[in-house]
């Protein structure tokens, strides 16, 4: 104190700033230390941020044309995102948005899921009666080339920017597809349309049908009053079709499921590197009907219509039926879309618009633990099936779906689920295919799992139906009762149907 008395003014100032500053730097070496911990505390963190920086400055001084920095940077982020795996993203804000537009059931484009499989930009399922259905693409096609431009190594985002645009406009693309000598060119008109998620009609006067389209907000809902609606209509069993449904929120897939599942029923659980990404997920309340139910699947049924496929048959409450040799598409992840508080992008008023990230952060296992990315569901019942009938299945249009012309707004986009604060990818028992290693073969030709062969026939929807009424007959011949007494599995012969 004595000093301070006596020290002049100016010394005082100056103690005060460099105590200031000491408090500064403890602090910002502190920040610093967080950010270590935080980038797992990696000194290689660092070396990537002074690396990337100097790239950066070199591609902006001197790459051939001039480049804006937003572009640069927005592929650096993907390319982050490219080394995980093939659902994980980084969503600029035109993205986010399409999402959002998504999961509402609005939709824009061709009418097409894409993904990528074995590293290819791969059709996943293209929307019964949509511009895309009606030029013939099918699920498993590699689009290989987008107007004139190759999509080897080209990012999902990418690829959604070339395929949509305004309504009435054209894009032009190639796809490689197995059987196939030449690859195919086609010239598609985009479309616009809002399409609805669940269908449903009487088949006869004992057997309902409901399809799922996608599993969008307010799917278990409407599910919900097509089932009350059946059974006062008479139904005595239910067909589920899931044919080209592709996913979408998994909340939804869960609570769907919980519609046909005794109270307390496992439906899927999740499990992550992270202690609240474990997590199982029940039926909460007791299943709405006890009728049949026959689930029908394809090589388009997807993500969230696996979950609930897959749980339906662990419990034996359904008998899955489907294409013989074609498993379900395969895609058991769910990704946690996570809002960014920074951005890239300012609106028109200076403003930052919302970006977000998809990550994957889980695993996902049915009932009885089984994984089945990159394996699928194996359907209980396998009916023969023609690629000529596909592809006029898909030209035709299931049920709900038929194709009006220039009022039918269809989608584009990635396919992907949120709802579950966790995203899974799962491991696959036998390793996917790797890329060609010969220089000389196509990237695109990876021989897919499941491809259908061309000496079947597609009477999956009949077949079921037959298959249906005929264990009906069986249950009354075993004086088993009818209605709302009947489950699945619950007599010895109840699930051997196949």
């Amino acid at each position: 104190m004595l000093f301070w008395k006596r020290a002049p003014k100016s010394d005082r100032f100056f103690f005060l700033a460099s105590i200031g500053l000491l408090i500064l730097s403890l602090t910002l070496v502190g920040v610093r230390d967080r950010q270590v911990q935080a980038a797992g505390e990696d000194e290689e963190f660092y070396r990537f941020i002074d690396v990337a920086s100097e790239v950066y400055n070199e591609i902006r001084a001197k790459y051939v044309d001039e480049v804006e920095a937003r572009y640069i940077l927005e592929g650096a982020l993907d390319g982050m995102f490219t080394a995980l795996d093939e659902h994980s993203q980084y969503m600029a804000p035109d993205m986010l948005k399409s999402l959002e537009r998504d999961t509402a059931g609005e939709f824009s484009g061709i009418g097409i899921n894409i993904g990528k499989r074995q590293g290819v930009l791969t059709v996943i399922a293209p929307i019964p009666g949509s511009p895309a259905a009606e030029a013939g693409l099918l699920p498993w096609d590699r689009i290989i080339e987008i107007e004139g431009e190759s999509t080897k190594n080209m990012d999902l985002q990418t690829a959604v920017k070339l395929l949509t645009g305004p309504a009435g406009t054209k894009v032009s693309f190639k796809v490689f597809r197995f059987g196939e000598e030449e690859e195919l060119e086609f010239s598609v008109v985009r479309a616009n349309i809002e399409i609805d998620s669940v269908f449903h009609k009487m088949m006869d006067d004992k057997i309902g049908y409901i399809r799922l389209a996608r599993f969008s907000e307010n799917t278990s809902r409407d599910t919900r009053r097509s089932l009350l609606d059946l059974k006062s209509k008479g139904a005595e069993a239910i067909i589920l079709d899931l044919r080209y449904n592709s996913g979408g929120l998994l909340r939804e897939a869960i609570e769907v499921s919980d519609l046909f599942l005794e109270k307390g029923s496992l439906i899927v659980s999740t499990k992550g590197r992270m202690t609240n990404q474990n997590r199982e997920y029940y039926a909460q309340s007791d299943s709405l009907t006890r009728l049949p139910v026959f689930i029908l699947v394809n090589d388009g049924s997807a993500s969230a219509s696996e979950i609930v496929a897959g749980a339906l048959q662990d419990h034996r409450r359904g008998v899955i039926i489907g294409p013989a040799g074609e498993n379900t598409f395969g895609k058991g992840s769910v990704q946690t879309i996570a809002n960014l508080s920074n951005s890239l992008v300012d609106d028109e008023d200076g403003n930052p618009m919302e970006s977000a990230m998809r990550l994957t952060t889980a695993r996902y296992y049915t009932p009885s633990g089984r994984t089945i990315h990159h394996i699928g569901i194996t359907p209980d019942i396998g009916v023969p099936i023609t690629r000529k009938h596909k592809i006029e299945l898909v030209r035709h249009g299931l049920y709900g779906e038929p194709y009006t012309g220039e009022d039918w707004h269809v989608r584009e986009g990635v396919e992907g689920d949120e709802g579950t604060n966790g995203g899974i990818e799962l491991q696959t028992q036998e390793p996917e295919p790797a890329a060609p290693a010969d220089p000389d073969v196509p990237f695109f030709k990876v021989e897919p799992p499941n491809l259908v062969e061309d000496d079947f026939v597609d009477i999956v929807l009949e077949e079921a139906h037959k298959q249906l009424k005929i264990y009906m007959i069986l249950q009354r011949g075993a004086d088993a009762p009818m209605g709302e007494t009947i489950a699945l599995g619950s007599t010895p012969d109840a699930a051997e149907m196949n």
